[in-house]
Protein backbone atom coordinates (compact mmCIF):
# COMPACT_ATOMS: atom_id res chain seq x y z
CA UNK A 1 0.00 0.00 0.00
CA UNK A 2 2.89 2.39 0.80
CA UNK A 3 4.57 1.72 -2.55
CA UNK A 4 1.33 2.22 -4.47
CA UNK A 5 0.79 5.56 -2.72
CA UNK A 6 4.35 6.71 -3.59
CA UNK A 7 3.92 5.80 -7.27
CA UNK A 8 0.45 7.38 -7.38
CA UNK A 9 1.67 10.69 -5.97
CA UNK A 10 4.62 10.61 -8.40
CA UNK A 11 2.28 10.13 -11.37
CA UNK A 12 0.13 13.03 -10.14
CA UNK A 13 3.12 15.37 -10.40
CA UNK A 14 4.42 15.62 -6.83
CA UNK A 15 8.13 16.05 -6.21
CA UNK A 16 10.20 13.43 -4.39
CA UNK A 17 10.55 15.73 -1.42
CA UNK A 18 6.78 16.24 -1.20
CA UNK A 19 6.16 12.51 -1.58
CA UNK A 20 8.58 11.70 1.23
CA UNK A 21 7.08 14.36 3.47
CA UNK A 22 3.50 13.18 2.86
CA UNK A 23 4.12 9.43 3.08
CA UNK A 24 6.81 9.41 5.77
CA UNK A 25 9.32 7.64 3.51
CA UNK A 26 12.92 8.76 3.16
CA UNK A 27 13.81 10.38 -0.13
CA UNK A 28 16.37 7.69 -0.87
CA UNK A 29 13.64 5.10 -0.47
CA UNK A 30 11.34 7.14 -2.70
CA UNK A 31 14.07 7.20 -5.36
CA UNK A 32 14.45 3.43 -5.11
CA UNK A 33 10.72 2.88 -5.54
CA UNK A 34 10.48 5.27 -8.47
CA UNK A 35 13.50 3.68 -10.14
CA UNK A 36 11.85 0.27 -9.78
CA UNK A 37 8.61 1.70 -11.17
CA UNK A 38 10.44 3.04 -14.23
CA UNK A 39 12.04 -0.36 -14.79
CA UNK A 40 8.55 -1.88 -14.78
CA UNK A 41 7.48 0.52 -17.51
CA UNK A 42 5.70 3.13 -15.42
CA UNK A 43 6.11 6.81 -16.20
CA UNK A 44 5.23 10.12 -14.63
CA UNK A 45 1.82 11.38 -15.76
CA UNK A 46 1.25 7.93 -17.25
CA UNK A 47 -1.41 5.29 -16.63
CA UNK A 48 -1.63 3.79 -13.13
CA UNK A 49 0.19 0.49 -12.48
CA UNK A 50 -1.56 -2.76 -13.23
CA UNK A 51 -2.23 -5.36 -10.55
CA UNK A 52 0.77 -7.43 -11.65
CA UNK A 53 3.03 -4.38 -11.48
CA UNK A 54 1.74 -3.56 -7.99
CA UNK A 55 2.51 -7.11 -6.80
CA UNK A 56 6.05 -6.90 -8.22
CA UNK A 57 6.60 -3.56 -6.49
CA UNK A 58 5.36 -4.93 -3.17
CA UNK A 59 7.71 -7.90 -3.45
CA UNK A 60 10.70 -5.53 -3.52
CA UNK A 61 10.36 -5.22 0.24
CA UNK A 62 8.59 -3.09 2.75
CA UNK A 63 10.27 -0.07 4.19
CA UNK A 64 9.30 0.86 7.72
CA UNK A 65 10.21 4.49 7.97
CA UNK A 66 10.82 6.27 11.22
CA UNK A 67 10.23 9.96 11.84
CA UNK A 68 13.16 12.22 11.08
CA UNK A 69 15.30 12.95 14.09
CA UNK A 70 18.14 15.33 14.81
CA UNK A 71 21.17 13.61 16.28
CA UNK A 72 23.06 16.26 18.29
CA UNK A 73 25.05 15.82 21.50
CA UNK A 74 22.93 18.37 23.36
CA UNK A 75 19.65 16.76 22.28
CA UNK A 76 20.95 13.36 23.39
CA UNK A 77 21.46 14.78 26.87
CA UNK A 78 17.77 15.75 26.98
CA UNK A 79 16.47 12.31 25.99
CA UNK A 80 16.48 10.87 29.57
CA UNK A 81 14.31 13.81 30.67
CA UNK A 82 11.73 13.44 27.88
CA UNK A 83 8.89 12.19 30.11
CA UNK A 84 9.60 14.80 32.79
CA UNK A 85 9.62 17.63 30.24
CA UNK A 86 6.33 16.43 28.72
CA UNK A 87 4.77 16.32 32.21
CA UNK A 88 5.90 19.87 32.98
CA UNK A 89 4.51 21.18 29.69
CA UNK A 90 1.29 19.15 29.44
CA UNK A 91 0.14 18.58 33.02
CA UNK A 92 1.65 21.55 34.88
CA UNK A 93 1.69 24.03 31.95
CA UNK A 94 5.08 25.47 32.89
CA UNK A 95 6.85 28.04 30.78
CA UNK A 96 9.91 26.88 28.90
CA UNK A 97 12.20 29.18 30.90
CA UNK A 98 10.94 27.53 34.11
CA UNK A 99 11.61 24.10 32.59
CA UNK A 100 15.17 25.22 31.86
CA UNK A 101 15.59 26.31 35.49
CA UNK A 102 14.27 23.00 36.85
CA UNK A 103 16.61 21.06 34.60
CA UNK A 104 19.50 23.18 35.88
CA UNK A 105 18.53 22.32 39.46
CA UNK A 106 18.85 18.65 38.51
CA UNK A 107 22.35 19.23 37.16
CA UNK A 108 21.51 19.51 33.46
CA UNK A 109 22.57 22.91 32.13
CA UNK A 110 21.31 23.23 28.58
CA UNK A 111 21.04 26.26 26.26
CA UNK A 112 17.56 27.66 25.84
CA UNK A 113 17.63 27.34 22.04
CA UNK A 114 18.55 23.65 22.32
CA UNK A 115 15.68 23.07 24.74
CA UNK A 116 13.35 24.97 22.44
CA UNK A 117 14.32 22.82 19.44
CA UNK A 118 13.83 19.68 21.54
CA UNK A 119 10.36 20.83 22.60
CA UNK A 120 9.42 21.65 19.02
CA UNK A 121 10.58 18.17 18.06
CA UNK A 122 8.13 16.72 20.60
CA UNK A 123 5.30 18.68 19.00
CA UNK A 124 4.98 21.41 21.67
CA UNK A 125 5.12 25.14 21.24
CA UNK A 126 6.30 27.28 24.16
CA UNK A 127 3.56 29.29 25.82
CA UNK A 128 3.45 32.95 24.94
CA UNK A 129 4.96 32.40 21.47
CA UNK A 130 2.14 32.60 18.95
CA UNK A 131 4.26 33.67 16.01
CA UNK A 132 3.31 35.86 13.11
CA UNK A 133 0.15 35.27 11.13
CA UNK A 134 0.82 34.82 7.44
CA UNK A 135 -2.08 34.78 5.00
CA UNK A 136 -1.77 31.84 2.66
CA UNK A 137 -2.16 32.27 -1.07
CA UNK A 138 -5.56 31.18 -2.41
CA UNK A 139 -5.75 27.66 -3.78
CA UNK A 140 -6.78 26.97 -7.38
CA UNK A 141 -10.42 26.06 -8.05
CA UNK A 142 -11.25 22.45 -7.21
CA UNK A 143 -7.82 21.86 -5.69
CA UNK A 144 -8.38 21.53 -1.92
CA UNK A 145 -11.23 20.66 0.43
CA UNK A 146 -11.02 20.62 4.23
CA UNK A 147 -12.91 18.23 6.51
CA UNK A 148 -13.67 18.49 10.22
CA UNK A 149 -15.98 17.15 12.94
CA UNK A 150 -17.88 19.21 15.47
CA UNK A 151 -20.26 18.28 18.25
CA UNK A 152 -23.61 19.84 17.36
CA UNK A 153 -25.76 18.89 20.34
CA UNK A 154 -28.26 16.39 21.72
CA UNK A 155 -31.10 14.89 19.68
CA UNK A 156 -33.94 12.58 20.76
CA UNK A 157 -33.80 9.11 19.21
CA UNK A 158 -37.43 8.05 18.52
CA UNK A 159 -36.51 4.35 18.55
CA UNK A 160 -34.91 4.30 22.01
CA UNK A 161 -36.64 7.32 23.55
CA UNK A 162 -33.28 8.66 24.75
CA UNK A 163 -31.23 11.64 23.67
CA UNK A 164 -27.89 11.07 21.97
CA UNK A 165 -25.01 13.29 20.93
CA UNK A 166 -24.98 14.33 17.27
CA UNK A 167 -21.76 15.18 15.45
CA UNK A 168 -21.48 17.23 12.30
CA UNK A 169 -19.21 16.26 9.41
CA UNK A 170 -18.33 19.46 7.55
CA UNK A 171 -16.53 19.77 4.19
CA UNK A 172 -15.51 23.15 2.77
CA UNK A 173 -14.03 23.88 -0.65
CA UNK A 174 -11.26 26.35 0.13
CA UNK A 175 -11.54 28.32 -3.11
CA UNK A 176 -15.25 29.17 -3.16
CA UNK A 177 -15.91 28.53 0.59
CA UNK A 178 -18.96 26.48 -0.44
CA UNK A 179 -19.65 23.99 2.37
CA UNK A 180 -21.59 20.84 3.18
CA UNK A 181 -22.85 19.59 6.58
CA UNK A 182 -23.79 15.98 7.37
CA UNK A 183 -25.07 15.13 10.89
CA UNK A 184 -24.07 11.70 12.20
CA UNK A 185 -23.84 9.73 15.45
CA UNK A 186 -20.48 7.94 15.30
CA UNK A 187 -17.10 8.86 13.82
CA UNK A 188 -16.53 5.41 12.34
CA UNK A 189 -15.02 4.59 8.96
CA UNK A 190 -18.37 3.53 7.50
CA UNK A 191 -20.25 6.60 8.76
CA UNK A 192 -17.52 9.03 7.69
CA UNK A 193 -17.16 7.62 4.19
CA UNK A 194 -20.94 7.66 3.81
CA UNK A 195 -20.91 11.36 4.71
CA UNK A 196 -18.05 12.08 2.30
CA UNK A 197 -19.93 10.36 -0.53
CA UNK A 198 -22.97 12.52 0.27
CA UNK A 199 -20.70 15.57 0.03
CA UNK A 200 -19.44 14.56 -3.43
CA UNK A 201 -23.06 14.17 -4.54
CA UNK A 202 -23.79 17.62 -3.13
CA UNK A 203 -20.77 19.18 -4.91
CA UNK A 204 -21.25 17.00 -8.03
CA UNK A 205 -17.56 16.13 -7.95
CA UNK A 206 -14.48 15.53 -5.80
CA UNK A 207 -11.54 17.80 -4.97
CA UNK A 208 -7.99 16.87 -5.89
CA UNK A 209 -6.79 16.99 -2.27
CA UNK A 210 -8.66 16.49 1.01
CA UNK A 211 -7.29 17.87 4.28
CA UNK A 212 -8.36 15.14 6.66
CA UNK A 213 -9.34 15.67 10.28
CA UNK A 214 -7.13 13.70 12.68
CA UNK A 215 -9.44 11.12 14.27
CA UNK A 216 -8.72 7.44 15.07
CA UNK A 217 -10.77 5.94 12.25
CA UNK A 218 -8.87 7.93 9.62
CA UNK A 219 -5.35 8.43 11.00
CA UNK A 220 -3.18 5.62 12.38
CA UNK A 221 -1.00 6.39 15.39
CA UNK A 222 -0.48 9.58 17.33
CA UNK A 223 2.67 10.91 15.69
CA UNK A 224 2.30 14.72 15.81
CA UNK A 225 4.91 15.29 13.11
CA UNK A 226 3.99 12.60 10.62
CA UNK A 227 0.26 11.70 10.70
CA UNK A 228 -0.51 8.69 8.52
CA UNK A 229 -3.97 7.85 7.13
CA UNK A 230 -5.35 4.38 7.75
CA UNK A 231 -5.44 1.81 4.99
CA UNK A 232 -9.21 2.06 4.63
CA UNK A 233 -9.05 5.80 3.92
CA UNK A 234 -6.08 5.39 1.57
CA UNK A 235 -8.10 2.86 -0.45
CA UNK A 236 -11.07 5.22 -0.44
CA UNK A 237 -8.96 8.11 -1.73
CA UNK A 238 -7.52 5.89 -4.45
CA UNK A 239 -11.02 4.86 -5.52
CA UNK A 240 -12.21 8.48 -5.68
CA UNK A 241 -8.98 9.83 -7.19
CA UNK A 242 -7.97 12.50 -4.65
CA UNK A 243 -4.99 12.72 -2.28
CA UNK A 244 -5.18 12.70 1.51
CA UNK A 245 -3.45 15.31 3.64
CA UNK A 246 -4.08 14.48 7.33
CA UNK A 247 -3.95 17.36 9.79
CA UNK A 248 -2.12 17.13 13.09
CA UNK A 249 -3.86 16.51 16.39
CA UNK A 250 -5.24 19.68 17.99
CA UNK A 251 -3.77 21.89 15.25
CA UNK A 252 -6.69 23.97 13.93
CA UNK A 253 -4.36 26.10 11.81
CA UNK A 254 -3.75 23.10 9.57
CA UNK A 255 -7.34 23.54 8.28
CA UNK A 256 -8.32 27.16 9.01
CA UNK A 257 -11.15 27.45 6.46
CA UNK A 258 -13.27 24.65 7.91
CA UNK A 259 -12.71 25.76 11.53
CA UNK A 260 -14.66 28.97 10.93
CA UNK A 261 -17.50 27.11 9.22
CA UNK A 262 -17.76 24.70 12.18
CA UNK A 263 -18.60 27.55 14.54
CA UNK A 264 -20.93 29.10 11.98
CA UNK A 265 -22.86 25.83 11.45
CA UNK A 266 -23.28 25.17 15.17
CA UNK A 267 -24.53 28.67 15.91
CA UNK A 268 -26.66 29.35 12.82
CA UNK A 269 -28.05 25.90 11.97
CA UNK A 270 -28.21 23.68 15.05
CA UNK A 271 -28.87 26.06 17.91
CA UNK A 272 -32.52 27.02 17.95
CA UNK A 273 -33.45 24.42 15.33
CA UNK A 274 -36.16 21.77 15.66
CA UNK A 275 -35.46 18.28 14.32
CA UNK A 276 -37.67 15.19 14.42
CA UNK A 277 -34.87 12.67 14.05
CA UNK A 278 -31.46 12.22 12.43
CA UNK A 279 -32.90 11.84 8.93
CA UNK A 280 -34.85 15.10 9.32
CA UNK A 281 -31.70 16.88 10.55
CA UNK A 282 -29.83 15.70 7.46
CA UNK A 283 -32.56 16.94 5.12
CA UNK A 284 -32.64 20.33 6.80
CA UNK A 285 -28.81 20.53 6.74
CA UNK A 286 -28.77 20.05 2.95
CA UNK A 287 -31.31 22.82 2.39
CA UNK A 288 -29.52 25.12 4.85
CA UNK A 289 -26.19 24.69 3.03
CA UNK A 290 -27.79 25.77 -0.25
CA UNK A 291 -30.22 28.45 0.88
CA UNK A 292 -28.44 30.02 3.87
CA UNK A 293 -24.73 29.17 4.05
CA UNK A 294 -24.28 29.24 0.28
CA UNK A 295 -26.12 32.57 -0.13
CA UNK A 296 -24.38 34.53 2.64
CA UNK A 297 -21.67 37.09 1.99
CA UNK A 298 -18.50 35.40 3.16
CA UNK A 299 -16.52 37.45 5.65
CA UNK A 300 -13.16 36.93 3.91
CA UNK A 301 -13.94 36.75 0.20
CA UNK A 302 -16.95 39.12 0.41
CA UNK A 303 -18.65 36.92 -2.19
CA UNK A 304 -21.51 34.43 -2.22
CA UNK A 305 -19.97 30.92 -1.88
CA UNK A 306 -22.63 29.20 -4.00
CA UNK A 307 -22.28 31.73 -6.82
CA UNK A 308 -18.48 31.41 -6.87
CA UNK A 309 -18.80 27.64 -6.81
CA UNK A 310 -21.24 27.52 -9.73
CA UNK A 311 -19.30 30.02 -11.86
CA UNK A 312 -15.66 29.17 -11.17
CA UNK A 313 -15.10 25.92 -9.26
CA UNK A 314 -17.58 23.20 -10.21
CA UNK A 315 -16.01 22.60 -13.63
CA UNK A 316 -12.59 21.93 -12.03
CA UNK A 317 -13.72 19.16 -9.68
CA UNK A 318 -12.90 15.52 -10.35
CA UNK A 319 -15.86 13.55 -11.74
CA UNK A 320 -17.91 11.46 -9.33
CA UNK A 321 -19.73 8.38 -10.63
CA UNK A 322 -22.36 8.38 -7.86
CA UNK A 323 -21.81 4.70 -6.97
CA UNK A 324 -21.69 4.21 -3.18
CA UNK A 325 -18.29 3.05 -1.99
CA UNK A 326 -17.98 -0.44 -0.52
CA UNK A 327 -16.03 0.22 2.67
CA UNK A 328 -13.34 -2.40 3.28
CA UNK A 329 -12.17 -3.50 6.71
CA UNK A 330 -8.47 -4.31 7.15
CA UNK A 331 -7.39 -6.48 10.07
CA UNK A 332 -4.22 -8.27 11.15
CA UNK A 333 -5.04 -11.91 11.93
CA UNK A 334 -3.19 -15.08 12.95
CA UNK A 335 -3.87 -18.59 11.68
CA UNK A 336 -5.30 -20.73 14.50
CA UNK A 337 -4.36 -24.38 15.13
CA UNK A 338 -7.54 -25.42 13.27
CA UNK A 339 -6.19 -23.70 10.09
CA UNK A 340 -8.79 -20.89 10.31
CA UNK A 341 -8.68 -17.17 11.02
CA UNK A 342 -11.36 -15.24 12.90
CA UNK A 343 -12.70 -12.07 11.26
CA UNK A 344 -15.79 -10.22 12.53
CA UNK A 345 -16.91 -13.30 14.52
CA UNK A 346 -16.73 -15.58 11.46
CA UNK A 347 -14.16 -18.26 10.54
CA UNK A 348 -12.27 -18.57 7.25
CA UNK A 349 -9.77 -21.29 6.31
CA UNK A 350 -6.18 -20.56 5.28
CA UNK A 351 -3.96 -22.83 3.11
CA UNK A 352 -1.94 -25.15 5.34
CA UNK A 353 0.86 -25.42 2.77
CA UNK A 354 1.73 -21.71 2.74
CA UNK A 355 0.09 -20.52 5.96
CA UNK A 356 0.64 -23.03 8.79
CA UNK A 357 -0.79 -22.32 12.25
CA UNK A 358 0.78 -19.24 13.79
CA UNK A 359 1.26 -17.38 10.49
CA UNK A 360 0.33 -13.69 10.59
CA UNK A 361 -1.86 -12.52 7.72
CA UNK A 362 -3.62 -9.35 6.62
CA UNK A 363 -7.35 -9.66 5.97
CA UNK A 364 -9.42 -7.35 3.78
CA UNK A 365 -13.21 -7.60 4.17
CA UNK A 366 -15.73 -5.85 1.97
CA UNK A 367 -19.43 -6.41 1.42
CA UNK A 368 -19.00 -9.64 -0.59
CA UNK A 369 -15.48 -11.04 -0.21
CA UNK A 370 -12.77 -11.72 2.38
CA UNK A 371 -9.21 -11.69 1.04
CA UNK A 372 -6.19 -12.98 2.96
CA UNK A 373 -2.73 -11.55 2.20
CA UNK A 374 0.68 -12.79 3.26
CA UNK A 375 3.53 -10.29 2.85
CA UNK A 376 1.44 -8.38 0.31
CA UNK A 377 0.59 -11.45 -1.81
CA UNK A 378 -2.97 -12.75 -2.09
CA UNK A 379 -3.21 -16.30 -0.68
CA UNK A 380 -6.96 -16.93 -0.26
CA UNK A 381 -10.37 -15.52 -1.18
CA UNK A 382 -13.61 -16.43 0.63
CA UNK A 383 -17.21 -15.23 0.33
CA UNK A 384 -18.19 -12.97 3.23
CA UNK A 385 -20.04 -14.80 6.02
CA UNK A 386 -22.30 -13.38 8.76
CA UNK A 387 -21.44 -13.53 12.44
CA UNK A 388 -21.10 -17.14 13.54
CA UNK A 389 -20.62 -18.32 9.95
CA UNK A 390 -17.80 -20.41 8.56
CA UNK A 391 -16.15 -20.74 5.14
CA UNK A 392 -13.89 -23.78 4.82
CA UNK A 393 -12.08 -25.05 1.73
CA UNK A 394 -11.24 -28.78 2.16
CA UNK A 395 -8.07 -28.30 0.13
CA UNK A 396 -6.75 -25.96 2.83
CA UNK A 397 -6.44 -28.82 5.33
CA UNK A 398 -3.41 -31.14 5.44
CA UNK A 399 -4.18 -34.18 3.21
CA UNK A 400 -4.06 -36.63 6.11
CA UNK A 401 -6.71 -34.69 8.07
CA UNK A 402 -9.24 -33.86 5.39
CA UNK A 403 -11.48 -36.90 5.86
CA UNK A 404 -11.87 -36.48 9.60
CA UNK A 405 -12.11 -32.68 9.56
CA UNK A 406 -14.76 -32.66 6.84
CA UNK A 407 -16.62 -35.70 8.26
CA UNK A 408 -16.33 -37.50 4.92
CA UNK A 409 -16.81 -41.29 5.32
CA UNK A 410 -16.74 -41.82 1.55
CA UNK A 411 -13.29 -40.27 1.32
CA UNK A 412 -12.03 -42.56 4.08
CA UNK A 413 -13.44 -45.63 2.29
CA UNK A 414 -11.69 -44.62 -0.94
CA UNK A 415 -8.41 -44.33 0.93
CA UNK A 416 -8.96 -47.78 2.44
CA UNK A 417 -9.70 -49.33 -0.98
CA UNK A 418 -6.42 -47.90 -2.25
CA UNK A 419 -4.60 -50.01 0.37
CA UNK A 420 -6.43 -53.24 -0.45
CA UNK A 421 -9.86 -54.63 -1.42
CA UNK A 422 -10.46 -56.38 1.92
CA UNK A 423 -9.43 -53.22 3.77
CA UNK A 424 -12.03 -51.33 1.75
CA UNK A 425 -14.70 -53.91 2.61
CA UNK A 426 -13.76 -53.71 6.27
CA UNK A 427 -14.02 -49.91 6.17
CA UNK A 428 -17.45 -50.09 4.50
CA UNK A 429 -18.71 -52.48 7.19
CA UNK A 430 -17.17 -50.31 9.90
CA UNK A 431 -18.86 -47.11 8.71
CA UNK A 432 -22.20 -48.78 7.90
CA UNK A 433 -24.02 -47.23 10.87
CA UNK A 434 -26.75 -44.62 11.44
CA UNK A 435 -24.05 -42.10 12.47
CA UNK A 436 -20.87 -42.99 10.58
CA UNK A 437 -19.13 -39.83 11.85
CA UNK A 438 -18.94 -41.42 15.31
CA UNK A 439 -16.65 -44.13 13.87
CA UNK A 440 -14.29 -41.90 11.93
CA UNK A 441 -11.62 -42.25 14.60
CA UNK A 442 -11.72 -46.04 14.19
CA UNK A 443 -11.47 -45.56 10.43
CA UNK A 444 -8.41 -43.36 10.89
CA UNK A 445 -6.93 -46.05 13.14
CA UNK A 446 -7.53 -48.62 10.39
CA UNK A 447 -5.54 -46.55 7.89
CA UNK A 448 -2.70 -46.12 10.36
CA UNK A 449 -2.52 -49.91 10.77
CA UNK A 450 -1.78 -50.14 7.04
CA UNK A 451 1.13 -47.76 7.48
CA UNK A 452 2.45 -49.66 10.49
CA UNK A 453 2.02 -53.30 9.41
CA UNK A 454 2.09 -52.85 5.59
CA UNK A 455 -1.07 -52.93 3.44
CA UNK A 456 -0.52 -56.60 2.45
CA UNK A 457 -0.59 -57.90 6.01
CA UNK A 458 -3.54 -55.67 6.93
CA UNK A 459 -5.49 -56.80 3.86
CA UNK A 460 -4.99 -60.46 4.86
CA UNK A 461 -6.00 -59.72 8.45
CA UNK A 462 -9.13 -57.90 7.25
CA UNK A 463 -10.03 -60.88 5.06
CA UNK A 464 -9.70 -63.20 8.04
CA UNK A 465 -11.71 -60.89 10.31
CA UNK A 466 -14.49 -60.55 7.74
CA UNK A 467 -14.60 -64.33 7.44
CA UNK A 468 -15.57 -64.49 11.11
CA UNK A 469 -17.85 -61.44 10.84
CA UNK A 470 -15.50 -59.57 13.16
CA UNK A 471 -15.70 -55.80 12.56
CA UNK A 472 -13.64 -54.32 15.35
CA UNK A 473 -10.43 -52.36 14.80
CA UNK A 474 -8.97 -53.21 18.19
CA UNK A 475 -9.42 -56.97 17.65
CA UNK A 476 -8.12 -56.58 14.12
CA UNK A 477 -4.93 -55.15 15.57
CA UNK A 478 -4.72 -58.15 17.94
CA UNK A 479 -4.83 -60.43 14.91
CA UNK A 480 -1.84 -58.60 13.49
CA UNK A 481 0.07 -58.67 16.77
CA UNK A 482 -0.63 -62.22 18.05
CA UNK A 483 -1.75 -64.25 15.06
CA UNK A 484 0.76 -63.27 12.41
CA UNK A 485 1.42 -66.94 11.45
CA UNK A 486 -2.18 -67.26 10.28
CA UNK A 487 -2.31 -64.11 8.19
CA UNK A 488 -1.78 -66.01 4.93
CA UNK A 489 -4.41 -68.74 5.52
CA UNK A 490 -7.69 -68.41 3.63
CA UNK A 491 -10.87 -67.89 5.54
CA UNK A 492 -12.77 -71.12 6.35
CA UNK A 493 -16.01 -71.95 4.49
CA UNK A 494 -19.25 -70.75 5.99
CA UNK A 495 -20.29 -74.24 7.17
CA UNK A 496 -16.96 -74.76 8.93
CA UNK A 497 -16.77 -71.46 10.69
CA UNK A 498 -16.23 -71.76 14.40
CA UNK A 499 -18.86 -69.70 16.14
CA UNK A 500 -17.61 -68.20 19.39
CA UNK A 501 -19.64 -69.36 22.40
CA UNK A 502 -20.48 -67.05 25.25
CA UNK A 503 -18.24 -67.73 28.21
CA UNK A 504 -19.92 -69.02 31.39
CA UNK A 505 -20.39 -66.47 34.04
CA UNK A 506 -20.14 -68.94 36.95
CA UNK A 507 -18.28 -72.24 37.18
CA UNK A 508 -20.61 -73.63 39.87
CA UNK A 509 -24.39 -73.51 40.07
CA UNK A 510 -26.04 -71.20 42.52
CA UNK A 511 -27.11 -74.04 44.84
CA UNK A 512 -23.47 -74.74 45.62
CA UNK A 513 -23.40 -71.66 47.80
CA UNK A 514 -26.73 -72.26 49.58
CA UNK A 515 -26.28 -73.75 53.07
CA UNK A 516 -29.56 -75.59 52.78
CA UNK A 517 -28.02 -77.81 50.17
CA UNK A 518 -24.60 -78.05 51.79
CA UNK A 519 -25.10 -81.72 52.76
CA UNK A 520 -26.05 -82.68 49.24
CA UNK A 521 -23.02 -83.26 47.05
CA UNK A 522 -23.00 -81.22 43.89
CA UNK A 523 -21.57 -82.66 40.75
CA UNK A 524 -19.63 -80.12 38.77
CA UNK A 525 -19.94 -80.48 35.05
CA UNK A 526 -16.63 -80.58 33.25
Amino acid sequence: MEIVEVVRRWQMGESQRAIGRASGVARETVKKYLHAAEELGLAAHGPPPTEDQVVRLVQLGRVVSAPRTWATPQADRLEPYREQIMTWLQAEHLQLTRVQELLGQQGLHIPYTTLERFVWRLGFKPRGQRGDTVRMAPTPPGEVAEMDFERLGLLLNPETGRRQWIWGLSITLTYSRHSFLWPLVHQTVDATIEGLDKAWVFFQGCPKRLVLDNFPAAVAGTDPLNPRPTRAFVEYSQARGFLLDPARVRKPRDKPQIERFVQYARGRFWKGGTFLDLADARRQAGRWCLEVAGQRVHGTTRKLPLVVFEDEERAHLLPYDGIPYDVALWKDVKVHPDHHVSIQYALYSAPSTTCPPGTKLEARCDRDLVKLYKAGALVKVHPRKPKGGRSTDPDDYPPERVAYAMRAPDRLVRQAVAFGPHIGQFAERLLDAPFPWSRLRQGQRLLRLAERYTPERLDAACARALGFDLVDVRRLERILVLALEHEGQPAPPAEERVQPLPSGRFTRPGTAFDHRFAATPVEIQP
